[in-house]
């Protein structure tokens, strides 16, 4: 017997019992097992058409059952368009038009003597058949189980796959509030969050800004902690162009279970929990950045992974050299002056001017790095930009002269390859490497202009924060 999995065969609840939070389930009740069985019967794997005989079961069976409705159910959580549209009589009207599909391209091949398996393409209808009708059986029982949830009065939250944007809040006791922020099915756009609201301060997750290479200032300010597993896609250079998003059900079980132990850690141990959830992250975050002003190796979280702080944390060597690791610094260490105004936002709670001014200190220790290497990078653009003036002289020569032969092309037509045959062969094989050569000339310069760019908009935020 298979494991029952969350979603699939049961709700996974968060509760409050009398001051502890703790957890519970709630059975997916299957109410069509009989239907399901019949149908399993019907849609069996044999190759028949017996199609008619399906509909009469739909329409007379299950059509009094299965009202008309949108559900919105996310088949998968991180994909996109998900959701159900349960209507009996469009479901038939798409079999018999399936069905009749079958017999016009079985008529087809046959006036063009060609093979045609009418068994198979009927065992492959009545299986879509099948899945189609038992995920109108899933639909309507997973909404049973979230309303027999919704009527437990000491229920918090509970798991779900619904589509769309979902924010519910819950006051855990008189300073902390929790909202599992969710959006399934949105493809890229996806995303599972919890935030907890302590004293009407958002919790922020600080340490993420050191632990991964790519991090996003407001994508990190949005959670405390984020149930989402991101697989960067970056550009030739390795810089991160987007996430592909993925999100699987059985995340909720950790949802769930970082929920409860930091809402019971914030009901028996008050100081405890601003020390791990505030004092912590904000000492992981000055001391990795003075790590990464120091170093440059650095060991950062798989950012495949799916990271539920366990010990086990896949983490990976990042051993870069040159701009890349310039890059990397600049952009983690002026960066962080972004999160300073959520650090004094802290300042309610727990002193924390020391971590202002430590990030501060060290910004104004990195910042002369940046400047020469601004200016390494404009000697390096200058030099480039001279070896293309010096490559372009003989290259527009050769560029000439393919216009010569294009334009004696037009004028001797058949002729031309019997008058210029052994020397424009030649000729294209060393035109051509000098377009390989052009097009290497170009990137190095594009790459110094751009490299300059992204290091002045560094200096522009450090600027405009520290003067």
């Amino acid at each position: 017997m298979s494991k029952p999995e969350i979603n699939e065969d049961y709700l996974l609840l968060l509760i409050d019992n009398k001051g502890i939070i703790g957890t519970d389930t709630i059975d997916i009740v299957r109410h069509f097992e009989n239907e399901n069985n019949k149908l399993l019967e019907l849609c069996g794997t044999d190759g028949t058409d017996n199609i008619d005989q399906i509909v009469s079961f739909v329409r007379t069976e299950l059509q009094p059952k299965l009202p008309n409705k949108t559900f919105k159910y996310c088949k998968d959580l991180d994909k996109a368009y998900q959701s159900v549209h349960v209507n009996v009589e469009i479901g038939i009207k798409t079999f018999y038009e399936k069905r009749d599909l079958i017999y016009t391209n079985q008529k087809l091949a046959s006036n063009e003597e060609k093979e045609f398996d009418l068994e198979s393409a009927f065992r492959d209808l009545k299986s879509e058949i099948k899945e189609r009708v038992e995920l109108w059986f899933k639909v309507f029982d997973i909404e049973f189980a979230y309303n027999k949830a919704k009527a437990i009065p000491n229920v918090l939250a509970y798991s779900h796959r619904i589509s769309g944007w979902s924010s519910p809040e819950y006051k855990i006791t008189d300073n902390l509030k929790q909202e599992i922020k969710t959006n399934f099915g949105y493809g890229s756009v996806s995303y599972f969050f919890l935030l907890f609201t302590f004293k009407n301060i958002q919790i922020t997750p600080l340490s993420e800004w050191i632990d991964y290479r790519y991090s996003n200032f407001s994508e990190v300010i949005r959670y405390t902690r984020s149930f989402t597993s991101r697989i960067p896609v970056v550009d030739k250079r390795g810089r991160l162009r987007y996430y592909k998003t993925r999100i699987e059900n059985e995340y909720w079980n950790y949802a769930i279970e970082f929920t409860q132990n930091a809402a019971n850690l914030s009901l028996t141990d008050e100081d405890e929990f601003i020390e791990k959830y505030i004092i912590s992250e904000c000492e992981k975050m000055v001391n990795g950045l003075q790590t990464i002003y120091t170093n440059s190796e650095f060991d950062l979280i798989d950012e495949n992974q799916f990271d539920i702080e366990s010990k086990d944390t896949n983490r990976y060597r990042l051993d870069i050299k040159g701009f890349e690791l310039i890059s990397f610094k600049t952009e983690k260490i002026i960066g962080a002056l972004d999160f300073i105004g959520k650090i004094i936002e802290y300042n309610k709670i727990i002193p924390t001017d020391k971590y202002v001014t430590r990030i501060k200190e060290l910004n104004k220790q990195f910042i002369p790095k940046v400047h020469i290497a601004v200016a390494e990078e404009k000697e390096e653009l200058h030099q480039a930009k001279k070896e293309l003036a010096d490559f372009l002289i003989g290259h527009n020569k050769l560029a000439d002269k393919d216009k010569f032969y294009k334009n004696e092309q037009i004028r001797l037509k058949e002729k031309f390859k019997a008058t210029y045959e052994n020397e424009y062969v030649e000729f294209t094989t060393i035109f051509k490497n000098s377009l390989d050569q052009l097009a290497k000339h170009n990137h190095k310069v594009k790459l110094h202009t751009e490299n300059i760019q992204i290091l002045n908009e560094f200096i522009e935020k450090y600027n405009n924060f520290m003067n």
